[in-house]
This record gives C-alpha cells, sequence and structure tokens, in this order.
C-alpha cells in the first residue's frame, strides 16, 4: 500500500453494517473485509520534591525509528518543504519508492552496472539527494517488474490490466539491479550519498504487486518471492555487508475475489519462511530466506488494540503473532542474515474525519490519541522503526485517502495545515491508570536523544508538574506516576484573566469599530451593538452558551443550523470582520454574511469542512483547520488591493483583488447566496471602516488570555484527567492524553 496517487480499490464482502467494538477475535462481529490497492533502564522521576526511582517498563532500551512515505505528489516545487516537514514531525528516515520499470525500460547488456546506458536514474536521484540534504535517512523500495524481465505464460488468474501486477519477474535480473542500485548509492560514486535502508518489493502476497497467487489452494507467491527475496539481499549486501533488507510488507488481509487476489499475511509469512502454524511454530522444509528485517502493513478496522477477525489476517493487534513466527523461524534457521533480524512496520495510517466526511472515518482527535498508542504498542512488541503512510491528505473527494499528518490546502504544500496527529506523531506519549490510583507513562521525544522531561497533569484549567524523568538516549522514557500526584488540586484564577473581558473590549472599542456585538445578550430578542446605535435581533432559538473569552462568564450565542440567526439590518460591507467561531460542522455556511442573492459583497466562513474562506468578488481559503470544534479568533480585512485572513492572531491567507462596493442585508449565521444556516457558536462580532493591522489583531487575540503556544493548539482536553509530556528544556510538547481509556471501535482501515 504505497503514498502514490495510483488507484485504491475497497470491496465490501458480506457486510452488516457498522460491528460492534470488540477487542478479541472470538468477539468480532465485523464482517466488512476490504482491501486498499494502490498505490531501559532505570527511569528517575521527581514527584512532588521526593525523587522516586521506578523499573523499566521494558527489558532493555531500544529505538523507535519514525519515517512518512513519499508519494508522487511533487513537481510544484516544494519537494524541498517536503523533505523538511517530515524531518520536522519527528522523522529520521523517509520512505521512497523506486520502481524497476521506470529506472531499466530496456534490458541492460551490463546489468550490475550502475553506468549501462540502459538506466535511467533521474526520477530518483533527486529525491535521494534532497532527502539527505534535509537531514533524513532514505529507506528506498524497490519494486515493478519491466515487461522484458517477466514470464508471460498464462496465468491461473488474470485480473483486470490495472490491477495486474508484475508476473513471475525474473529473480536473476531484480537481484542484478538490486546490486546495481546499491552500487549508485554505495557512498563511493561522488555526488551519490549512501543508502544502507532497502526494501524488497511491496505486498508481494497481492495480485495488484505479484502474480500468480495461488493455483487452486496451492500458495504461489510465497515460493516465487522467496527466490526474488534471495537474489536481491545477494545483491544488496555484495555492495555493503550491512546494508539493511526488510523483507516481507504483505498485505494486512487475505482475499480471493474475481479481481484481486492475496495470500493472508500470517500463511504467506509462513509459507515463505517454511514454518508451521500453532502457538509453538517449527520448521517444515529446509529452504531458507535472506533478510535483516521482517516488514508488515497492519492496517486496521479498529483501533490501536484491534485484531484482524480472521486468523491469517493481521491488524495492529496482530503485531504479537507476526513478532512470535519472526522469532521461531529465527531460532529454526530458517532466516539468514548477519544481524540480530529485526522488525518493521513499512506502512500505517489511519483516514480522518475532516475531511473525508463518512461517518465511519476514525474522528480526527481520537485519530491523534491512536497515534500516539500505535506508536507505544508496536514499540512494545518489539517494532524499532514505524512507517505513516503519507506526509499530507490527497484531493477529497476525488482520492480515498485522506490519512496525511497535514490537511491539503490546495495543490502547493504551503497551504496545508497541520493535523492534531502532526503533534502525536512527532512527540508520543501515552498515559494508563493503573489500580490503586497512580499512572504508567511512556513516550519518545522529537529529538531522539537523552533529554530530560518533565510530566503534567491537567489541573483547574491549568497544568502541574507531577513527575521528572530522564530519557535513554534515543528519546525514549517510560515509569509510573504516584496517585497522589494525580489527585485534582484546585487552581484560583488570577485578577489577570479576571480582568481578560474587560482589556480585550477596551481594546476592541480603543481601534474604532462602526459596529460591536458582544452577544451577551443571546437568548433575548435584542443583539446590543455596543459602539453604535443599531441593534441586531435574534432570530429562531439561538441559545446562550459560554464564550469565547476564557476564565470569565461572558457569553456567546449557539446557532443550530437550522433556522437560527442574528439579523444585523442592512449594512455597507466592512474593511475588517472580527469575531470568534466555534464549530465543528462540515457545512459550507457564513460566519458573517452581508451577500446578496447574486453572490456580492462580504462573506467570512467556513469551507470544505476544514478551513476559513472569505468572499467578495474574489474567493479566498485559509489553510488553518477551524472547524475542530474549539473557539477561533478569524479575521478578514481588506485594505482596497489586498484581501487577508488572520486565525488566531497570524497571517493564514492572501490575495489582491478589488471588490465590489456595496451593501445589503447582513447576518451572523447565514448567508443569501448559499442559503445555509452555520451550526456552531459566534462571539465578540466587530466591523470596521478600515483594515485592521497585523499588530492591532495579534494584541486583540493575545488580549483575550488565549495563548498562541503549541501543547494543545487543538483543545484535546477535556473532562477528566489528563497528562501530557514536555521537553524541560525548549519547550516542545506533546498533546494531553486523557487517562480515561477509550474502547475499541469500528472504523474504516482507509
Amino acid at each position: 500500500m504505497q503514498a502514490e496517487t495510483r488507484s485504491r480499490v475497497f470491496w465490501m464482502l458480506g457486510s452488516q453494517g457498522a460491528p460492534a467494538a470488540a477487542t478479541g477475535r472470538a468477539a468480532r462481529k465485523t464482517h466488512l473485509h476490504w482491501f486498499k490497492v494502490s498505490r531501559c533502564r532505570l527511569a528517575w522521576f521527581v514527584v512532588l520534591g521526593t525523587v522516586l526511582a521506578f523499573p523499566p517498563a521494558t527489558p532493555a532500551a531500544r529505538p523507535l525509528q519514525t519515517a512518512v512515505g513519499a508519494g508522487s505528489d511533487f513537481g510544484t516545487g516544494d519537494e524541498g518543504l517536503f523533505f523538511s516537514r517530515v524531518k520536522a514531525a519527528g522523522a529520521s528516515a523517509v520512505r521512497i519508492s523506486l520502481g524497476w520499470n521506470g529506472t531499466a525500460p530496456r534490458r541492460p547488456k551490463d546489468p550490475t552496472n550502475p553506468n549501462d546506458p540502459a538506466y535511467d536514474w533521474h526520477a530518483i536521484d533527486w529525491q535521494v539527494r534532497l532527502a539527505v540534504e534535509k537531514g533524513l535517512e532514505p529507506f528506498l523500495s524497490v519494486e515493478a517488474a519491466p515487461k522484458w524481465a517477466q514470464d508471460e505464460r498464462p496465468l491461473p488468474f488474470t485480473p483486470p490490466d490495472n490491477l495486474r501486477g508484475a508476473v513471475r519477474p525474473d529473480p536473476v535480473a531484480y537481484g542484478q539491479f538490486a546490486r546495481a542500485v546499491a552500487a549508485r548509492y554505495s557512498g563511493s560514486v561522488p555526488g551519490f550519498p549512501r543508502v544502507r535502508l532497502w526494501r524488497a518489493w511491496n505486498e508481494p502476497n497481492l495480485s495488484t504487486f505479484l502474480l500468480p497467487q495461488f493455483s487452486g489452494r496451492q500458495a504461489l507467491s510465497p515460493t516465487l518471492y522467496r527466490n526474488m527475496l534471495n537474489a536481491f539481499a545477494a545483491g544488496v549486501h555484495a555492495v555493503h555487508p550491512d546494508n539493511v533488507v526488510v523483507a516481507g510488507s504483505p498485505s494486512p488481509l487475505g482475499t480471493r475475489t474475481s479481481i484481486v487476489q492475496a495470500v493472508a499475511p500470517l500463511r504467506f509469512m509462513r509459507e515463505l519462511l517454511c514454518m508451521s502454524a500453532g502457538r509453538r511454530p517449527h520448521p517444515t522444509c529446509s529452504q531458507r530466506s535472506t533478510f535483516d528485517v521482517w516488514g508488515m502493513q497492519p492496517y486496521t478496522s479498529g483501533g490501536p488494540t484491534h485484531q484482524a477477525q480472521k486468523p491469517d489476517d493481521v491488524s495492529l493487534g496482530d503485531v504479537p503473532d507476526v513478532h512470535r513466527l519472526l522469532n521461531a523461524a529465527v531460532r529454526a534457521g530458517r532466516v539468514v542474515s548477519r544481524r540480530s533480524v529485526g522488525l518493521w512496520v513499512t506502512e500505517f495510517s489511519w483516514d480522518t474525519r475532516p475531511p473525508d466526511l463518512d461517518p465511519l472515518i476514525v474522528p480526527i482527535r481520537l485519530q491523534a490519541r491512536w497515534v500516539a498508542e500505535a506508536l507505544y504498542r508496536t514499540w512494545k512488541e518489539g517494532v524499532t522503526f514505524f512507517t505513516w503512510l503519507a506526509l499530507r491528505d490527497n484531493p477529497y473527494p476525488f482520492d480515498p485517502v485522506q490519512s496525511g499528518l497535514y490537511f491539503r490546502g490546495g495543490d502547493s504544500l504551503t497551504r496545508d495545515a497541520p493535523k492534531p496527529a502532526l503533534a502525536a506523531f512527532r512527540f508520543p506519549f501515552v498515559a494508563y491508570r493503573q489500580r490503586g490510583g497512580g499512572a504508567s507513562i511512556w513516550g519518545r521525544t522529537p529529538v531522539e536523544k537523552r533529554a530530560q522531561v518533565t510530566v503534567e497533569a491537567s489541573s483547574g484549567g491549568g497544568w502541574r508538574q507531577v513527575a521528572r524523568v530522564t530519557t535513554d538516549r534515543y528519546g525514549i522514557f517510560s515509569g509510573r506516576v504516584s496517585a497522589a500526584s494525580l489527585r485534582p488540586r484546585r487552581l484560583v484564577a488570577s485578577a489577570a484573566l479576571r480582568r481578560t473581558a474587560a482589556t480585550y473590549r477596551q481594546l476592541v472599542l480603543g481601534d474604532s469599530p462602526t459596529d460591536y456585538w458582544t452577544l451577551d445578550d443571546a437568548g433575548g430578542k435584542v443583539a446590543r451593538n455596543s459602539a453604535a446605535n443599531r441593534s441586531g435581533t435574534y432570530n429562531g432559538g439561538p441559545r446562550r452558551v459560554l464564550g469565547a473569552l476564557p476564565g470569565t462568564l461572558e457569553s456567546a450565542v449557539a446557532l443550530d443550523g437550522k433556522n437560527d440567526t442574528v439579523s444585523l439590518g442592512r449594512l455597507t460591507s466592512p474593511k475588517t470582520v472580527e469575531l470568534w467561531l466555534r464549530t465543528d460542522s462540515t457545512t459550507e455556511a457564513a460566519a458573517f454574511s452581508n451577500r446578496n442573492t447574486i453572490s456580492r459583497y462580504a462573506f467570512l466562513g467556513v469551507v470544505d469542512g476544514v478551513r476559513t474562506r472569505s468572499f467578495d468578488t474574489a474567493g479566498l481559503s485559509g489553510r488553518a483547520w477551524v472547524t475542530d470544534g474549539r473557539w477561533h479568533h478569524v479575521v478578514y480585512t481588506y485594505d482596497g488591493l489586498n484581501g487577508r485572513i488572520y486565525i488566531d492572531g497570524r497571517l493564514d491567507a492572501s490575495g489582491a483583488w478589488t471588490r465590489f462596493e456595496g451593501g445589503a442585508q447582513a447576518f451572523l449565521g447565514y448567508d443569501a447566496t448559499l442559503k445555509t444556516h452555520l451550526r456552531g457558536s459566534v462571539d465578540e462580532v466587530a466591523l470596521y471602516p478600515y483594515a485592521l493591522t497585523e499588530a492591532q489583531i495579534r494584541r486583540h487575540f493575545l488580549a483575550s488570555g488565549r495563548s498562541a503556544s503549541y501543547p494543545d493548539q487543538f483543545e484535546i482536553t477535556g473532562k477528566g484527567t489528563y497528562l501530557r509530556a514536555r521537553l524541560t528544556a525548549g519547550g516542545a510538547s506533546s498533546l494531553p492524553f486523557s487517562l480515561t481509556r477509550t474502547p475499541d471501535r469500528y472504523v474504516k482501515p482507509v
């Protein structure tokens, strides 16, 4: 399953709707079968002034290296930014697909020589060089055989052309090509960096990548792949014996339909390694396989503990079964390697809602929690390398893959906005309540080296230190936090926080708005205007809710998305619209609008379920995710030439145009062009006859008492106790992690 923009096909066989959540295979009620086709050391804590020693959670320190897959979404000039963002995501490696068919479209005369004129390396050279330049280790996946290296004899099963994998690739030719490419990136050729990490094929148990898979009931692909793997390993190791060869990476589910076939991954692994089934696998043949790491791609239709329905399929909860079989094969001598054989996740992800609107896609806050848990639970089972599928979402709704660490803001990466999952992937941290009180914790810092970490607990709307720990040399830490340190403590609001509302409103009024509706009178009929003798009218049944200014009892108006509005009368388009917005609705709707029915004049609202949008002749879309259910300070300005959108005190988007000037009936929560209503809350709406400066906007935002800091920018915290980890030096922080366990639930695997 690649991050590339090839087609993906899903098969639902015997679906009976969303199954009930369960964690054991026997309890699984899932009948949805899917197929995606592509593309420690002793820790010291300081707790309440007392130094406590905790035993390590695992028998020995080991790393957790992370990587992100590089797809084919290049060509916009953002390639450097792509690799920089992978690095900033806490990853130290990037997986790059190397197509054998594109590199060697015709048969070379000297196949082990990378300088043979039949080879065309330009598509891969720049990616490898740029990855290294940006501080990332390239992880090359060599796949997709050219026609001249395939055996086109008749097949027992022939899929459609667009789902047809390589047919019986020549193992000798594959091994020769592996030696050529390893020689090119051996580190001894001027201008070409060293590559150590090599993967032999992708999903060789799937007919979309390798044919044939079956003949009757007999699985053919394990033997076919073993021959390819051994030849590949010989070629790569001949250049550098310490090169790392990754085998396997099977698709996670077995299937046999009229258009696709796949040998179930554990069956594929057993037959490749000549091992029996059962809790105590033993050798069944004398064949051996040469590799250094077994790769797996344990996509799941549930959370981090979810097990596959069928015993030979592999989801996240089945990683122990994979590791048990691998260890048995190593002990039995079925694996040839110069090193301790490792276990990696070579691809994984969950899609998110938003931007995918399917109700069975994982909600975005839950996905952030699951990402941290997936990293922890796979590491706990022995995984030392974890690859996330993609950096950014593919275009929605035209492509089904919405599993990036960034929302896609358009063709250019510069318009992308981070998801909460980015923070969880960069600085994974988990905490679980234990019997008798207290909590066990685990985390990995983004720096992946020895460092001091402060563990904090949520308390009365703030955070307080409950522990301090020194990580191991890989940046990993674990231990326990005492029950006493987790007892809730009430924090008294400071005088400065109590002055928040007065300070914010003084600044707004000091900048001379023409209109200012604080909306504290929601629930009545009249929306009082604090800047002019021009009141608004509440229509429908809007409710009064706690407002955007934290630590105060000021209120806001909540609109139902059906018929609630605030009518403001006829207004000329302002040069600045400033307001606070809170919504998780995916419907395109206005927070403020004085547009008429032919789309003239001003609109400020949300678009595509993610971003802000302003409209006043030209449309301008923001980048930041604002439909996340938290309060955002949203400002639109127009200075006669340039329009700008600011989110939470920072410039989010800008553009130049000449707008239609004029006026029409204005509303909060309704737009006459779209004829849609907003489901969400609006607060502190101010209109100005001039464009506020960025400095003014930022002063207003900071006067609200809200912070632009990183740790909880998505307001992950809710009721209950949360813990988070923070680098003592530098301040980088994990997302908050609730001590309330979330039950497993069914979600679509992609």
